[in-house]
């Protein structure tokens, strides 16, 4: 997608940061921001992006060795992925908390990286994003995908920024390319 950028706006450079961190718009940190969930700041100005689908994914191996659960409230029964650091608070690790509250934790994971080796690893089980865990053949879809493991993704800026020329370039092509950006977060082009 950022190649398509860079061949309508030959001048202009889009640096793609993935991190856990959480950037600062108002302090400049960034010009913008693809996020999970709507940011309360008011001087932030959102777009939904698009709504990625999340499930519960095991190994084949984990799944020889305890079985796979048949509801959430079966994954209490299970060895689980912690989600540890920023990601303590992730919509997937409380909706983890919430169904399973006693399950046990084999692994901890501070990114959503870390928690899909862990899963691969066969130690446990764990919610990760469709898109990411679906095409990988040494996991297995073990719950889901459902709505209330469904999140969506915005496109944040500063207010004091969005009409800049770069960032307005950038907000248009988000735009325009909106099928493209779905596709890539989602997996699926059939959303919002």
């Amino acid at each position: 997608v950022l190649d398509k950028f860079h061949e309508r706006f030959p001048s202009l450079r889009v640096e793609f940061l993935m991190t856990e961190d959480f950037i600062d718009l108002g302090k400049g940190e960034a010009d913008l921001a693809i996020r999970q969930g709507a940011p309360e700041d008011k001087a932030l100005v959102i777009r939904r992006i698009a709504d990625v689908p999340w499930a519960v994914f095991a190994s084949s191996a984990y799944i020889a060795r305890h079985g796979r659960p048949g509801r959430p409230e079966d994954i209490k029964d299970h060895f689980i992925v912690a989600f540890d650091g920023l990601l303590s608070e992730h919509a997937a690790a409380r909706w983890m908390r919430s169904v399973a509250p006693g399950a046990v934790s084999a692994a901890r994971g501070n990114s959503v990286p870390e928690v899909l080796l862990a899963v691969k690893s066969g130690v446990a089980l764990a919610p990760l994003p469709m898109p990411l865990a679906a095409g990988d053949t040494d996991l297995v879809l073990v719950l889901g995908p459902s709505p209330e493991l469904t999140f969506p993704f915005f496109l944040v800026t500063h207010r004091d920024m969005r009409d800049t020329p770069r960032v307005r370039a950038f907000l248009n092509f988000v735009t325009n390319e909106q099928k493209t950006f779905r596709q890539v977060l989602s997996g699926s082009e059939s959303q919002l």
